[in-house]
């Protein structure tokens, strides 16, 4: 009796911790930056999340309503959790990369190394900045290791 109760005990805390484990690492999820109303950039990854030391491609899509003329730019930057730039990622200019300008809506992909010393902790923003450095699009996600 007293070895079957020892059996259940054991398999009960072994299935608890095969459930515990995930499987998969979950896909980073974008939403609006931090600070401002900005338009919201959709954003994939790949891979999701980033593996430092690798390339990653990102391909943002989405509507800038006040427009996107000739001298835009795509930045990717990871950020540490006070929201301070740890990285500049990427930099790409937004009509240069397949986009006829001017426009309201994009869709650019591009392919950067990522940073072999990024935390494991981290996030990513998205942003178009405008001719005039002036940010007109946006987009935020938290990468955890």
């Amino acid at each position: 009796m007293k070895q079957n109760l020892i059996f259940v005990v054991i398999l009960l805390v072994t299935l608890s911790m095969v459930n515990a484990i995930p499987l998969d690492k979950r896909a980073t999820t974008f939403g609006p930056c931090p600070e401002g109303s900005l338009p919201i950039l959709a954003v994939t990854l790949q891979p999701d999340p980033p593996v430092p030391g690798q390339n990653c491609t990102v391909t943002a899509t989405g509507t800038i309503d006040s427009g996107i003329n000739p001298g835009a730019t795509l930045v990717a930057v990871a950020l540490d959790g006070a929201h301070n730039v740890i990285s500049s990622l990427a930099s790409v200019n937004i009509c240069s990369s397949g986009v006829t300008c001017p426009t309201t809506s994009l869709s650019v992909t591009t392919t950067f190394p990522v940073d072999a010393s990024l935390p494991a902790t981290y996030s990513i923003s998205i942003v178009v900045i405008d001719e005039n450095k002036a940010f007109v699009g946006c987009s935020y996600g938290a990468i955890t290791g």
